[in-house]
């Protein structure tokens, strides 16, 4: 399927949780004229602590390689995981290939988030969050192979960002920050939880990740769709986004 633009975010190729056969199969299915790689593509954290490395992640990079070959720009934004690359941005790698730290386009601020999370600008806390979020996500597929259907990551990672949203509202710092720059909207990834909803007057739009929700954002016909490749999901997912996100505002 031919498409205007797609959109993707915290794949973490490197952490045992990354579903890349299945972004794998997503990436196939859609000829996109720019991929939008929204951060922590790589996660540099964990693979500095130990080397996990799949013929999937392999793959995966070489149908984005192959992608720009035949034309499709590719912008890829860095985000805290791939926060190596922050020391060359911004790198041209050959015609269709840029990294930078944030992009517009088509009137849209477009960053990974990492920079407007006040977990992430104590990193010394980032990074031990990760490294026990990759430990509760092996956990999680050990229970769920035991019957259990609740989800011990995605449980922990909501009691974490309750904990500290009086640091920081995140969403809200997005619609202010794509405001101050004249943007109609936002695209983020970083928090894994995908939405489509104003804010506002801003329209915000998460990528989501994956490592759970398989999900990502196209742009066709002027319109941004947010989807996954979870059959099950596919058409209530925003919905469930906005009244997860507007439960957790609302309790605090």
């Amino acid at each position: 399927m031919k498409i205007k633009a797609l959109f993707i975010s915290d794949v973490h190729l490197g952490s045992k949780g990354s579903k890349a056969t299945e972004l794998l199969e997503t990436l196939k299915q859609y000829e996109p004229e720019y991929l939008f790689i929204v951060g922590d593509f790589i996660d540099g954290w964990l693979l500095k602590k130990r080397h996990y490395w799949t013929q999937d992640f392999t793959n995966v990079i070489r149908k984005i390689l192959s992608y720009s070959k035949k034309g499709t720009q590719v912008i890829y934004i860095t985000g805290n995981h791939d926060d190596f690359l922050r020391h060359y941005t911004p790198l041209d790698l050959g015609e269709n290939i840029k990294i930078v730290d944030e992009y517009i386009f088509e009137d849209y601020y477009i960053t990974h988030g990492d920079l407007y999370d006040g977990i992430v600008s104590l990193k010394w806390l980032g990074v031990l969050g990760s490294i026990g979020y990759e430990m509760a996500i092996g956990i999680d597929h050990f229970m769920k192979r035991l019957g259990y259907k609740r989800s011990l990551s995605k449980y922990l990672k909501k009691k974490v960002k309750n904990a500290v949203k009086f640091i920081t509202n995140f969403e809200t710092q997005l619609a202010y920050q794509a405001k101050e720059r004249n943007c109609k909207g936002v695209i983020a990834g970083h928090i894994h939880t995908p939405a489509d909803r104003l804010i506002k007057g801003i329209h915000y739009v998460n990528c989501g990740d994956w490592i759970e929700n398989n999900s990502y954002i196209i742009y066709n016909n002027r319109k941004f769709t947010l989807k996954t490749s979870n059959i099950n999901n596919s058409i209530p997912l925003g919905e469930t986004a906005r009244t997860r996100i507007s439960k957790l505002i609302s309790e605090n």
